[in-house]
């Protein structure tokens, strides 16, 4: 793994290319923001946009069951539906993006994917509040609803290819930025839908429809502003990095440096990411294909947290606390899961910690390993009120969760982190970005 520099000893925000780390906002005697820093954010804030708007359409599964009361045909295929156009779109265009290599700019690509999800959430959250969408026809609707979700997989698959591409070539604590901030986006609905159901309580349907109605227009909204957020933060830095490049490269002629040192650093602070030359797959296979096994057997074997977590109950369902009451454990349990993988993935940011797994090997094996959480989960209430669980214990539960959402946190963010370093060159570090993601 590169070093990463730091001007303060600890910090985590290190870039490992910088030899020039200024600070570009402070407040005397309360707080200055260093480059790096303002970096790390804006990339954790990136990766809060990449997840959100998938979030999104699954947080609003329930409305949509009621937007499609009339049409009971339409509520049964709507969550698979538009889990198969999202899925097959994302894994098609990824693959398009990720051939599309030579002379490609990854910030525009960036860029274009949130003007896209700006304008698709800005519609989705007037269709929540208009009269005139709410009354259309169910079926021209839904037709409306499956391209909203594929134009919004296009954008994600635009943002995210650009972004990985970015981060693999300016150094893997950028990477952990952008999954921990999608890890935060994963907590953020669970803590929603806890908060709603402990404060709805007993109102009357019509009353909840019509909050609800208003909650999913602040959300598609919010999904907008996010995105928003993240392109004037990428301006932001985009704008200071070529600011302090022009100055860096002034003090090196100043100081009559031979030119070689001059070009290097010019490439070291261009904030636009332009890959030169293709890289077919087979190269980049021969180099991380342990890397790219452990992500797809991570996220292939997480996959069961969600067939656990919607069924089994409290060992205590008829306690007076509402804490153990269905509606609000599995929900808790989504929680726990989300709030392990966070820090996982926070914690692979601390080198102190030695989180971080950059052996490729020992990815692949840890990642295999998981698998031993599928009889440990069986040991639990998987059968609420028919047999009784092998382990009858709440607290067993919980901790299984938050370890595997940590196990999660972890294999993922080291995977990404380190494959800059398994690359030889800028361009195959931007290649990988698509090659990953795909």
């Amino acid at each position: 793994m590169a070093n990463h520099e730091s001007t303060d000893e600890g910090n985590t925000f290190a870039d490992s290319h910088a030899v020039h780390d200024p600070t570009i906002f402070r407040i005397k005697g309360i707080f200055s923001i260093k480059l790096s820093q303002l970096k790390y954010f804006t990339f954790t804030v990136i990766g809060i946009a990449l997840l959100w708007p998938w979030n999104c359409f699954l947080s609003a599964s329930e409305y949509y069951g009621e937007r499609f009361i009339n049409s009971p045909s339409l509520i049964k295929v709507y969550s698979s539906t538009m889990m198969s156009v999202s899925t097959i779109t994302s894994t098609l265009y990824n693959f398009y993006l990720s051939q599309q290599q030579t002379n490609v700019n990854y910030n525009f690509r960036v860029q274009l994917g949130f003007y896209i999800t700006i304008f698709v959430f800005i519609f989705m959250a007037i269709s929540c509040v208009s009269t005139a969408i709410i009354t259309m026809n169910d079926a021209v609707f839904f037709g409306i609803l499956m391209t909203m979700v594929f134009l919004s997989a296009v954008a994600t698959c635009l943002a995210q290819n650009g972004t990985m591409a970015i981060v693999n070539v300016m150094g893997g604590i950028y990477a952990n930025a952008v999954m921990v901030g999608q890890a935060v986006a994963g907590v953020l609905p669970s803590c929603a839908l806890i908060i709603s159901i402990l404060l709805v309580g007993d109102k009357s349907l019509e009353q909840h429809r019509v909050e609800k109605d208003y909650g999913v227009f602040v959300y598609y909204i919010t999904a907008s502003l996010v995105c928003i957020i993240s392109l004037a933060l990428l301006y932001w830095v985009t704008y200071h990095k070529n600011e302090v490049g022009y100055q860096r490269l002034n003090q090196l002629m100043e100081q009559e440096e031979d030119e070689t040192a001059i070009v290097d650093e010019q490439e070291t602070v261009d904030p636009v990411h332009t890959q030169k030359q293709f890289v077919p797959f087979m190269v980049l296979w021969g180099k991380l294909n342990k890397i790219v096994m452990t992500i797809f057997f991570t996220f292939g074997i997480t996959l069961i947290f969600p067939v656990f977590a919607s069924v089994v109950e409290s060992v205590r369902p008829d306690s007076p606390h509402r804490f153990f009451h269905k509606n609000i454990y599995i929900p808790f349990i989504y929680l726990v899961w989300n709030l392990g993988d966070l820090l996982g993935r926070i914690l692979c940011g601390y080198p102190r910690l030695h989180m971080l797994i950059k052996n490729p090997r020992t990815q692949l094996l840890y990642s295999l390993s998981r698998l031993i959480f599928i009889p440990l989960f069986l040991t639990c209430n998987i059968h609420p009120g028919k047999t009784e669980p092998l382990i009858k214990s709440d607290a067993w539960y919980i901790l299984l969760q938050l370890l595997f959402g940590i196990s999660n946190g972890q294999l993922c963010t080291s995977a990404f982190m380190v494959v800059g370093d398994y690359c030889d060159t800028d361009d195959e570090k931007e290649a990988a970005g698509g090659f990953t993601t795909f």
